[in-house]
């Protein structure tokens, strides 16, 4: 049975389902949860579900849970996802959770931050897998669906300006506190233990029709990069905002602030369509080129970003 106890098991997963409530039901039958059955029976076709992303988080490699507790290894684990889906213009549906951990490993509030992000993001659960490991292991895959067009990383186009949503290294600053003291707390520490998916600006975005995007999720020179690399383009920076309390080195290689970064022709549109939207305006920190390389205030930067590895 490869580490599991089937009976134990079946417990856990109705005791999932109870907590979980309005977020485990079917979208089409509110009384009939989609975990139960061999498979979640969803009608892909009539939803319009047209993203699939997914994602992992394990003890000692993306976190500690010296300074992260059941509850935010919950969150997080759905918010990373939800971010991939804004990355392309959309937002989430649907996720399953497969789940390994040790036995004295708080179930209940790792399910009670699932469910945070559920009823914060306005997804369902449908399902997953349980079963034992020393370690923490948290595998989430999630389905959903477009504003309009999906924006790719392969459609930047030379001379576009380049935006992001807000300021970057919190993230980064935040982890290098925890590292000191687990016990830190402040608005640095809540950005790595607690991201926010950036679904309304991912409306505005799609209504933009930018040209292409990418979630900072490495660090906005490595994740820049794969745009610049997909689109056989370079980019020139300037004018990065930087997170209170975080450097310049922190908000150019830092990973996890999960802003947006962006393309569009049109400053006088993107500045419109966010103001509509109640949004603030994202930054213009460069344009696109014709280059093969990326330069940061005139000088040519080396790519390297966030490693999950201690």
């Amino acid at each position: 049975m490869h580490g599991k106890d089937v009976n134990s098991e079946f417990v856990r997963i109705s005791e999932i389902t109870r907590l979980l409530g309005d977020q485990a039901c079917d979208l089409s039958k509110p009384y009939k949860t989609l975990i139960g059955d061999d498979a979640a029976v969803i009608n892909f076709q009539e939803l319009k579900l047209n993203l699939f992303a997914s994602d992992m988080m394990v003890e000692n490699i993306h976190f500690r849970t010296s300074y992260f507790t059941a509850t935010d290894i919950g969150y997080k684990s759905m918010a990373t996802n939800v971010s991939d889906m804004a990355a392309m213009g959309g937002f989430p549906r649907f996720a399953t959770i497969s789940l390994a951990c040790p036995r004295q490993f708080d179930m209940e509030a790792f399910y009670n931050g699932v469910k945070q992000a559920c009823e914060e993001y306005g997804f369902h659960i449908a399902g997953g897998d349980l079963s034992s490991s020393e370690l923490i292991m948290v595998s989430v895959a999630m389905i959903g669906s477009t504003y309009s067009q999906p924006i790719l990383r392969s459609t930047a186009r030379s001379g576009d300006f380049i935006y992001v949503t807000g300021s970057l290294g919190g993230s980064s600053a935040g982890l290098e506190l925890l590292l000191i003291d687990p016990h830190a707390a402040g608005p640095l520490v809540d950005k790595h233990k607690k991201p926010m998916a950036k679904l309304a600006e991912a409306k505005a975005i799609s209504r933009l029709k930018a040209t292409a995007m990418i979630d900072v999720s490495d660090g906005l020179l490595a994740d820049l990069n794969h745009i610049c690399e997909n689109s056989g383009l370079g980019a020139s920076l300037e004018n990065i905002p930087v997170a209170d309390g975080a450097t310049i080195s922190n908000a150019l290689h830092g990973g996890e602030d999960y802003e947006l970064v962006f393309s569009h022709s049109d400053p006088a549109e993107v500045a419109m369509i966010f103001a509509s939207a109640n949004l603030a305006r994202p930054a213009q920190i460069g344009r696109f080129n014709d280059s093969a390389v990326i330069t940061v205030d005139g000088k040519e930067v080396e790519i390297e970003g966030f490693q999950h590895r201690f």
